[in-house]
């Protein structure tokens, strides 16, 4: 769902410095050049993860991607890393050192499953930063509209299937040895929902399709969602408007139906974020009337069957006291391994709870590779806060949004999948051509920042 030429305004509002070794403008190098890097890498796996989740693949083509991503930015000399990312990837060097903390086999798969999602999130993000020509901002946005395409699917699927049981072409392949870890087994067979009819107290379906666990599908569509919207902006004028806004609208009903009070969260810090900075830059009336808009859609949904029953889970549910409990043992814990932690959670000593380092992405970090890990981890975030405050064009809050639900949401989520939206936002950040206004007024092309090379579809935006 992308579209030929995009134009952008305000060019140079918030928009980061070049010309530095670590963000630096990237051009023409002795290698390969960057303009022949192509689009794949980054717009497979978004744009047809329905696919790879049918197929049996799912999260591992995030792995595969990132192995291609990896291969073709090797040949390009003169690669600049985005700001920041060197905190990142001494995050990784970190991850990795604490793997000798691992004590059994079925934990090592799982701690090395995360270092390589960590590592193709690392490598998508460098790779995103860098093909600009093949990767403009619309044709990303256009990739994670289809990854909410997809995501709407297979929420509907659950919703009106949420027993259905999909062996996959994946569980044919696989080695019975392997498939019988958990986490390969839920690979390889995959359902729609985390739903069971026999439940001791009836529940209300919640869809997970094509993630494993509703809790990611929340995760990934508050990340997502804005950019969506994001591209119906940049595509309004073009025939890409409607099927753009059909996609956004349809997602609406599967996202309800997850009764996640994280997602919501997640979606109030970017939509507050952008209403933030479209302050800044001036747009009073259009923050007054989407505000207006926002209180109508909240107020009919709150009085609507979906509404009540959200309302009912926040009142019923005890996960919250539970969620406190285990954060409190997960700090404890990981103050007996501070440097390195345990390599990987841990099971909980109360049988009803879940393991230790889970239930956020925080306390995985903190209590899987200790107080240092955790501090790069949240560090690399952090260091783009000021970039994040400087960016008030339209692009720029939408992706600095991102970041900041980012921060606030690994403390719930568990953010394997989400990861993967996080570090491209952040990466995009920090890309000078991405600077985008929708504000009135004329609209005017914005040169490419890398390179100097003729018009065409490479050099759109």
């Amino acid at each position: 769902m992308t579209t030929r030429p995009l134009l952008a305004r305000d060019r140079g509002r918030g928009a980061p410095a070049g010309g530095t070794r670590a963000g630096g403008a990237v051009g023409s190098v002795d290698g390969t050049p960057v303009e022949r890097l192509p689009a794949w890498p980054l717009v497979a796996p978004f744009a047809a993860y329905l696919l790879w989740w049918v197929l049996g693949v799912g999260d591992m083509v995030w792995i595969l991607a990132g192995g291609a991503a990896v291969v073709l930015l090797v040949g390009v000399r003169g690669l600049r890393l985005p700001p920041g990312m060197l905190v990142w990837l001494f995050f990784l060097a970190w991850v990795l050192v604490s793997l000798v903390m691992i004590d059994s086999t079925g934990r090592l798969i799982g701690a090395v499953y995360r270092l390589l999602l960590y590592a193709a999130a690392t490598a998508l993000g460098i790779y995103a930063y860098t093909a600009r020509s093949a990767l403009p901002l619309v044709r990303i946005t256009g990739a994670m509209t289809w990854f909410l395409a997809g995501m709407t699917v297979g929420g509907i699927l659950a919703m009106v299937l949420p027993e259905l049981v999909i062996r996959t072409p994946m569980a044919w392949v696989v080695p019975r040895g392997l498939a019988a870890n958990d986490l390969v087994g839920e690979m390889v067979v995959r359902r729609t929902s985390q739903w069971k009819a026999d439940a001791w107290e009836p529940q209300a379906v919640r869809p997970a399709a094509p993630f494993l666990y509703t809790n990611t599908w929340g995760n990934v569509y508050s990340l997502v969602l804005p950019l969506v919207l994001l591209h119906l902006s940049l595509v309004w004028r073009t025939r890409w408007r409607w099927p753009t806004a059909l996609v956004a609208a349809a997602s609406v009903v599967p996202a309800v139906s997850t009764l996640n009070r994280g997602m919501f969260i997640g979606l109030g810090v970017v939509g507050l974020w952008c209403a933030f900075q479209a302050l800044r830059r001036g747009a009073v009336l259009p923050v007054l009337a989407a505000g207006v808009a926002l209180v109508v859609a909240v107020g009919a949904w709150a009085a609507s069957p979906a509404g009540r029953a959200f309302t009912n889970r926040v009142e019923t549910t005890e996960s919250t006291t539970d969620r406190a409990e285990l954060y409190r043992m997960t700090v404890e814990g990981a103050a007996t391994s501070p440097l390195f932690g345990f390599g990987a959670p841990r099971p909980a000593p109360q049988p009803w709870l879940p393991s230790l380092g889970t239930q956020g992405q925080f306390w995985t970090v903190l209590f899987s590779h200790g107080f240092i890990g955790i501090a790069l981890f949240m560090g690399y975030f952090l260091v783009l806060v000021p970039m994040v405050v400087k960016r008030i064009d339209t692009a720029g809050a939408v992706l600095g949004g991102i970041v900041l639900a980012t921060l606030v949401e690994t403390s719930y989520y568990g953010m394997m999948t989400g990861i993967m939206v996080s570090v491209v936002a952040a990466c995009l950040l920090m890309r000078p051509d991405t600077v985008v206004s929708t504000r009135a007024g004329p609209r005017t092309p914005v040169p490419p920042a890398s390179t100097s090379r003729s018009p065409g579809r490479g050099g759109e935006r």
